[in-house]
């Protein structure tokens, strides 16, 4: 039998292995705790709501009647006319009316956005990144990288999303609210708040020989330049618990998680836990962890009843979005927010033969903050088969000699507002030759 200092020892040893395996984790994935003279953020948060797979926009933010003598663009238009809410005309589909009468007044939508491309992995990347080429990080990304790269939550990815980095900034991945609980409260059993996973005494003990180890790692003089920073890093992390502890504590109890819901178009059935992604971003927000998230919303890639899928999918996003609002609202957020709704692209002008629609090039964006100066207007337009027209960037009228927008200009327009276009040049990450557009402008109240 193994005596005690044996014993001993080989906790030391592995202890000493964990701290340096631990360490080598924070230099390749950038994850810190945070450090306990850093504050909480407290500046613009961004959020990204990707509608996975591509969205018809003309049965959101882009309304096409059916035009005499071509094919059948929308099934909608047969019985109804485009709704309008101040200057914002809507497809009488799902929950639209009730939407853009409650959020027209604080949004812009962006119609006639021309993704270049019917790739779902390249519409993504270029809606997301500016850019349909590889090289870039999402908006998300730069925005977290300008503002609060020291947090240790700084870009979270709840559901799919884009999070490309480019390098500068790493993203924490989370498959839902629980997951912000195991993070911050380690030795809490997820399906009993009330029983530890140690014992307190244990849990002390374990910390009190893991420092005593880290310590005795920074008096050696066998570490490598590259071991000593991982070991710094793992110190930081060690020292730092203010973040964490403030996360927990704004974390509500497992009852009050938002759930998965589902629902069932035809024979196929949805399921979506939207608004628990929209929580776990805004309870890291609360927490001054974080400044920018990605969601997603996926079944949009409807090739087959393309209608009923789309009409429910709409329901269910605008029953979200009011759910986001109303939460950041009670969480004392809301006036920080600008939340941006995209897609890979578009859908096709016509129904294929299974009653269905095929991928387009052409989309929207609709970007909405609370009491929006430049809210209440849209910018850029397709023709009445969906397909781009050319505007002129500076008074955002159709023009003929003018340009056809792409995801650049909307990137380029949100990084001037966001005020890190200035970082993304320093980096050498700028979107190139891209005309500046009056995306947020208070003075032009636009529909084209």
């Amino acid at each position: 039998m193994p005596n005690r200092k044996t014993i001993s020892t080989n906790r030391r040893r592995f202890i000493k292995s964990m701290a340096l395996g631990a360490g080598a984790l924070a230099s390749t994935t950038g994850f810190r705790v945070m450090g306990s003279g850093l504050a909480p953020y407290s500046g613009k948060l961004l959020v990204t709501l990707q509608l996975s797979g591509g969205a018809d926009v003309t049965q959101l933010c882009d309304p096409k009647v059916n035009t005499p003598g071509e094919l059948k663009i929308n099934h909608w238009a047969d019985v109804a006319e485009p709704g309008e809410a101040g200057n914002i005309r809507f497809a009488p589909v799902g929950d639209n009316f009730n939407f853009f009468n409650r959020f027209g007044a604080d949004m812009v939508v962006v119609n006639g956005v021309d993704a270049q491309t019917n790739s779902h992995e390249t519409g993504r990347l270029f809606n997301w990144t500016g850019s349909n080429a590889e090289g870039r990080p999402s908006l998300t990304a730069l925005h977290a990288a300008a503002n609060a790269p020291e947090q240790p939550l700084a870009y979270s990815v709840f559901g799919g999303g884009t999070s490309r980095t480019s390098g500068i900034i790493s993203y924490n991945r989370f498959r839902d609210v629980s997951r912000l609980r195991e993070l911050a409260k380690p030795t809490e059993m997820p399906w009993d708040t009330s029983n530890q996973l140690r014992p307190d005494l244990e849990i002390s003990e374990a910390r009190r020989l893991t420092r005593e180890s880290v310590t005795e790692l920074f008096t050696s003089t066998n570490l490598t330049p590259r071991q000593r920073r991982s070991v710094t890093r793992y110190k930081q992390a060690l020292d730092g618990k203010e973040g964490l502890l403030r996360l927990a504590e704004g974390l509500p109890s497992p009852d009050d998680y938002e759930g998965d819901e589902t629902f069932q178009v035809g024979d196929n059935n949805f399921w979506s836990n939207l608004k628990q992604q929209m929580q776990g971003a805004l309870l890291v927000f609360q927490s001054g962890l974080g400044s920018s998230a990605d969601i997603a919303l996926d079944g949009f890639d409807s090739h087959e009843n393309h209608d009923d899928i789309h009409d429910a999918l709409y329901t269910h996003l605008a029953d979200a979005i009011y759910y986001f609002w109303d939460y950041a609202e009670q969480l004392g957020l809301a006036d920080r927010i600008l939340l941006v709704v995209g897609s890979d692209f578009g859908r096709t002008n016509m129904y294929n033969d299974g009653n269905g629609k095929d991928h387009w090039n052409i989309g929207s964006y609709m970007l909405m903050e609370q009491g929006a100066r430049w809210g209440n207007r849209v910018v850029g337009a397709s023709d009445e088969l969906h397909f781009a027209r050319k505007i002129n960037p500076s008074s955002l009228e159709t023009s003929e000699s003018g340009i056809v927008l792409t995801p650049a200009h909307v990137h380029r327009a949100v990084q001037k507002y966001l005020g890190i276009d200035d970082f993304a040049a320093t980096n050498g990450i700028a979107l190139p030759d891209v005309e500046d557009i009056a995306l947020f402008s208070t003075s032009k109240q636009t529909r084209v």
